[in-house]
């Protein structure tokens, strides 16, 4: 309990000029805690509008809070105003203004206290561009400092490693993600992280090299070493970094900054462009070799081996919008929705239960350019799992002599993947037509009866599979029947409608006007694949020759897609 002051009771009358308020009778007999001083205080404040003579009528509660939080009285009025008020939500300077029957333009008056409670923890501001007034709320700590009637207990958090540290700034970045603090209370917890521990190397070289950076880009820097240190990203994406700022305008001038390469991170050797691949978007960024060689020395990082060469992370798939006709677009949200980890985890359970198989084989099958595979990479972004993808041109080179060994290596090293992963990656079989043929029969050749060997190893693992796989084929007629008994979700991608190839075109080619784009689907019987090539033909023309799009060019680029087949005798629509 804190120290109890006692007084005789004391009333005031006093009348204002301009309005009627008549202050409460107060007890001064009253034995005080934080709570009581409060209660105190609201009955003489409210609809006051901050008379100056409630520090003389609520005198004695007002210096019991300033004793044991240390604040000032204008501090202690306004904390008593906004833990009466706060009731579990958001609180704004209006909200205190009401409080005080006080307009809303004179309550901004107590911005300066808001802001000093804030520093002292007792309360949290949250940024809201589309609002004009500052919204706070209590924090878990002025909550406790209440119950326990003393001050928040400001201990300084020193840390003896550098992973330690990492733990705790991963705290924070939890905390922020989920919006239990806002960015400003983050950059002050984490700037508290790194003075208060610069023993370690890792915050010496940290303080040395961004010296002269401004804020923002210092909490960058620690945003994206923490996801390679504590989530073991190789790249990390523009939206990766999104939720560490409030303001939007912030984080849009991040990406313009370092996409033209203006921002301090990159003119100073700290983070660079990745390389391109086909699964990385344009804004896609990594530490240096330098942050990762000198600043994070030690802790096992090395860009590039984080992850292996066969593994591709889900969350560096380019997201992609896909078109499918209703009878694809029913089966692929299905398989959408049982992937996801929460229904895949019931199911499986369920499965088990019963004595079933609880592992899932999928087959995508047709004609090439459909979409098989990046339906495949965007079902793994969407269920947040990463895939393992299976080189069958580099197995079957090895079938000779080695053919069991490898094949088995790849089901053994999938299955200690998902023993080792909180969510099971996905299996990918790209083209694997080669390896889902008819088997033969009557072989006398080594190389035939290797190849049997090698399809009956994997029919045996498929019924024993523990996870996911998916495998695409252009070619179905030819699939051993084992193998088609095998897959539990068989989804066969058509070429698309006319509707869908009209969406299509737009989607790749903005300049078409719908009947523009209405005539093209009627005319060519293209796959999606063939679509993007031509879109892909008419960028490369507007770089090299600064030529607009014209449509007799676009019908040129369709002609020449047929490889000299007259398109005359085509089938139009589909």
């Amino acid at each position: 309990m804190g120290r109890v002051l006692r007084k005789r009771a004391t009333v005031v009358e006093c009348k204002s000029n301009d309005f009627n308020w008549e202050p409460a009778a107060i007890n001064n007999d009253e034995e005080l805690t934080l709570l009581s001083a409060i209660c105190q205080i609201i009955s003489v404040v409210r609809n006051s509008r901050y008379d100056s003579r409630i520090f003389e009528v609520a005198e004695r509660p007002i210096a019991y809070i300033c004793d044991i939080l240390g604040f000032s009285k204008s501090q202690a009025v306004v904390y008593a105003i906004v833990m009466e008020i706060y009731y579990d939500r958001q609180i704004s300077t209006c909200d205190i203004g009401r409080c005080l029957d006080m307009p809303p333009l004179k309550a901004m008056m107590f911005h300066k206290e808001l802001e000093e409670l804030c520093q002292m923890k007792y309360i949290v501001r949250h940024y809201d561009e589309e609002e004009l007034d500052s919204i706070y709320s209590v924090t878990s700590e002025a909550i406790a400092s209440l119950q326990n009637n003393r001050a928040i207990e400001r201990e300084e958090i020193v840390i003896e490693s550098v992973e330690d540290w990492f733990v705790a700034f991963d705290g924070l970045v939890v905390s922020r993600c989920n919006e239990r603090i806002n960015y400003e209370e983050f950059c002050t917890r984490a700037n508290a992280l790194i003075e208060e521990n610069d023993h370690l190397p890792f915050v010496k070289k940290y303080q040395t090299k961004t010296e002269e950076m401004d804020e923002d880009d210092k909490m960058l820097l620690l945003w994206v070493c923490n996801m390679v240190v504590s989530d073991g990203f190789d790249t990390v994406e523009s939206g990766h970094f999104k939720k560490l700022y409030s303001n939007m305008l912030i984080y849009r001038n991040q990406r313009k900054s370092l996409a033209n390469g203006s921002n301090a991170l990159i003119r100073g050797g700290l983070l660079q462009v990745a390389t391109m691949t086909e699964t990385r978007s344009r804004d896609t960024y990594e530490l240096s070799r330098w942050v990762v060689d000198e600043m994070l020395v030690g802790l096992n990082v090395d860009l590039g081996t984080t992850r292996q060469k066969d593994i591709l992370a889900h969350s560096s798939i380019t997201p992609k919008e896909l078109f499918y006709n209703d009878r694809e677009r029913v089966a692929i949200d299905r398989l959408a929705s049982l992937l996801q980890p929460a229904s895949f985890h019931e199911v499986r359970e369920t499965l088990q239960r019963k004595g079933f198989r609880s592992g899932f084989a999928c087959l995508f099958h047709g004609a090439p350019g459909t979409g098989k595979t990046e339906t495949a990479l965007q079902l793994a972004r969407l269920t947040g799992r990463d895939i393992m993808q299976v080189n069958i041109s580099e197995i079957k080179g090895m079938w000779v002599g080695e053919s069991e060994k490898n094949i088995k290596a790849v089901f053994s090293r999938y299955r200690k993947l998902v023993e080792e992963s909180e969510v099971a990656p996905i299996l990918l079989f790209n083209e694997a037509d080669a390896l889902i043929g008819k088997r033969l029969e009557s072989v006398t050749r080594s190389v035939d009866k290797m190849e049997n060997a090698m399809q009956n190893i994997i029919l045996e693992e498929m019924e024993q599979l523990d996870g996911i796989l998916i495998a695409t084929t252009n070619l179905t007629c030819n699939m051993d029947t084992a193998f088609e008994r095998r897959f539990l979700y068989k989804i066969e991608f058509e070429k698309p409608t006319v509707v869908v190839k009209s969406a299509i075109w737009q989607m790749m080619i903005e300049e078409l006007t719908d009947d523009d784009a209405r005539q093209l689907a009627s005319k060519y019987d293209f796959s999606g694949g063939q679509i993007e090539n031509i879109a892909r033909k008419s960028i490369v023309d507007k770089i090299l020759l600064g030529t607009d799009l014209s449509l007799d060019t676009l019908y040129g680029h369709c002609d020449s897609e047929l490889l000299g087949r007259d398109s005359s005798t085509r089938k139009i629509g589909y």
